[in-house]
C-alpha cells in the first residue's frame, strides 16, 4: 500500500546554520514527496534504508496456530491468533514479508538493518532448525586482580560443574543443564572438561540469531543458535554482532565473512564489548579494558586489530565511515564528541552538554547536545563545529548521509515532526506536520524514512527528493 502527501506547508521556526538564519521550508530548499510504505494496521517500527532504496521494517502480523514464538515454546509458545513480529521489505512499490513463511523462524524477528539489497536481522530460530556457522568461544586469562579475588573466592572464575542427573550424562561428563542458565552445553566448543566447566557456567542461554536476507530471496541463518546474538552490523566485507558470554559477565563480538566455514571471535575479555559499527572493511566498537571502555578500530581485509583510545574514561558508541571516527567521550561529568582522523584524537564539541547520538559521512558528523536550555543539532564540517539549530525545543536523534541531515523535532512543543537539511543548499525543511509523533529518521541515497505513531499505531513513511541535487555540496 502506497499514498502520496503534498509537500507540508513552511512552518514559523528557524534553523540557525553558522551566520545564516534560514526559514524551515522556504522555497530555496529542496522538495520532497511522502509516501506510506507499510499496512496502516501493521504497528510498523524501526525502519532502516540502503543506498539501492530497499527499506526494511520490523511490523506485526496474526500468528498462524501455536508456533513457538522463540526457542522456549515452554515458556512462549504463542496462542492462535497472537501477534507475531515479523521483518518486511518495500521494494519498487512493493511489500513483502521476509520471515512469515521460513518455517524454520518461530513467531519472533527484530530490528533489521539494510546493507545494499541486503537485509541483516535478529531471529529467534526454532529449537530443531539446522543451520548456523560453527565457532569456539575462547577463554581469557585471569589478570592480577581476579586472581587476588579467587584467593578468597576459589570457584568465583572456576566454579564446580553441576551433579549429572542421569548415567548418560555422568559419562559424558557434561553434568547436564546448566543450574544457572537453564542452558544445556552446547558443541560450539571442543575443549577439556576443565574449561568446559567455564562454558557450561557461562552459558547464556539461548535467545535470538543473526539472519541475513539476500538480493535473491533466500535468507541464510549466521549464527548456531548457541547463545544469544544480537546488535548485528553489515557490509560487503562481512558480518559483526555482539555474542553473550553469560552471567556474570558481558559480550563478545563475532564476525563472519563471506566464504568463510566458521565465525571468527574478535574479542576475548571478561567484560563487555559493545555497540559495532561498520563501513566498509572497518569495524568499531567499545571494549571495557579493565578500567573503563575504549574505542577498537578491527578491519576485515587486513585482520588488524588497532585500539585507538587508551585514557582512564569511558570512550562509547562509536561510529566509522572510509577510517575516520566519530564516538562519544565522558573526560569530565558531562560527555564530549570525539573525532579520530589520519591517527589524530579531536574534541569536536564545545560548550555544550549532554552531547551523544553521532553520526558520521565522509569527514562529516552531526550529533545532538544541551546548550544550558534544550536539545539542538550540532554539525561538524570537517573543519570546525556548527550549532544547526537554535530554539526553544528538543531537537534530536540526527542521521547524516549522502549530504542530507535528517532529525526529529518538537518544534510545537508537542509532538515531534522530522527535519532534513541538504548540505547542497544549506537550508533546512520541515517533512512532516501533523499531531503525531514522527521519530527517529533514517536516511540514504538522499531519501529519508522514519516511523509515526498514530491512532491506529505505527507506520513506516518515506520522502523522496523531487528533483534531483542542483549544487556542489558545502
Amino acid at each position: 500500500m502506497m499514498s502520496n502527501r503534498p509537500f507540508p506547508s513552511c512552518r514559523q521556526t528557524a534553523v540557525a546554520l553558522a551566520w545564516l538564519w534560514l526559514c524551515v521550508g522556504t522555497a530555496a530548499a529542496r522538495e520532497f514527496s511522502i509516501q506510506t510504505l507499510s499496512e496502516p494496521q501493521g504497528n510498523s517500527r524501526l525502519p532502516s534504508i540502503g543506498d539501492t532504496g530497499l527499506v526494511a521494517w520490523q511490523g506485526y502480523s496474526i500468528q498462524a496456530g501455536d508456533t513457538p514464538l522463540s526457542t522456549r515454546p515452554d515458556v512462549l509458545a504463542a496462542p492462535t491468533n497472537a501477534r507475531r513480529s515479523d521483518i518486511f521489505i518495500w521494494r519498487d512499490g512493493q511489500i513483502q514479508n521476509i520471515t512469515s513463511k521460513d518455517t524454520r523462524i518461530g513467531g519472533r524477528s527484530e530490528h533489521p538493518v539494510v546493507s545494499g539489497d541486503s537485509v541483516v536481522f535478529m531471529a529467534w530460530f526454532k529449537t530443531d532448525a539446522q543451520g548456523g556457522y560453527p565457532f569456539e568461544l575462547s577463554i581469557p586469562p585471569k589478570n592480577e586482580e581476579m586472581s587476588k579475588m579467587e584467593s578468597e573466592y576459589p570457584t568465583l572464575f572456576d566454579p564446580p560443574l553441576p551433579e549429572p542427573t542421569s548415567a548418560l550424562e555422568a559419562e559424558a561428563g557434561t553434568g547436564g543443564t546448566n543450574a544457572l542458565t537453564g542452558d544445556v552445553p552446547q558443541s560450539e566448543t571442543n575443549v577439556p572438561d576443565s574449561e568446559g566447566q567455564r562454558q557450561v557456567w557461562r552459558g547464556s542461554g539461548k535467545g535470538s540469531d543473526i539472519a541475513v536476507y539476500r538480493p535473491d530471496g533466500q535468507i541464510e541463518r549466521i549464527s548456531p543458535g548457541t547463545r544469544h546474538f544480537s546488535f548485528p552490523v553489515m557490509s560487503d566485507a562481512g558480518i559483526a554482532f555482539q555474542c553473550a558470554r553469560g552471567w556474570p559477565y558481558g559480550y563478545e563480538i563475532m564476525a563472519w565473512k563471506p566464504g568463510d566455514a566458521a565465525l571468527s571471535q574478535l574479542t576475548t575479555n571478561y567484560f563487555y564489548v559493545l555497540n559495532p559499527d561498520i563501513h566498509g572493511n572497518e569495524l568499531v566498537f567499545q571494549a571495557w579494558d579493565g578500567d573503563d571502555y575504549e574505542i577498537f578500530l578491527f578491519r576485515f581485509d587486513t585482520g588488524q586489530m588497532e585500539q585507538i583510545t587508551n585514557n582512564q574514561f569511558d570512550d562509547i558508541s562509536p561510529v566509522v565511515w572510509n577510517g575516520q571516527i566519530a564516538w562519544i567521550s565522558h573526560p569530565t561529568v558531562t560527555a564530549e564528541i570525539f573525532f579520530w582522523s589520519n591517527g589524530l584524537i579531536r574534541k569536536i564539541s564545545e560548550g555544550t552538554e549532554d552531547n551523544s547520538a553521532p553520526s558520521i559521512w565522509e569527514d562529516k558528523v552531526v550529533w545532538q547536545g544541551y546548550d544550558d536550555t534544550d536539545l539542538e543539532i550540532y554539525y561538524f564540517n570537517g573543519r570546525r563545529t556548527i550549532k544547526l539549530t537554535s530554539n526553544t525545543w528538543d531537537d534530536m536523534a540526527p542521521k547524516l548521509r549522502d549530504g542530507l541531515i535528517v532529525w526529529m523535532s518538537y518544534v510545537d512543543n508537542w509532538d515531534s515532526e522530522i527535519m532534513a537539511l541538504d548540505l547542497g543548499d544549506n537550508t533546512a525543511m520541515q517533512l512532516t506536520n501533523d499531531e503525531f509523533e514522527d521519530s527517529y529518521p533514517q536516511t540514504a541515497g538522499e531519501k529519508v524514512v522514519w516511523q509515526t505513531i498514530n491512532d491506529a499505531g505505527s507506520i513506516v513513511q518515506m520522502a523522496i527528493p523531487k528533483a534531483p541535487r542542483t549544487g556542489p555540496l558545502n
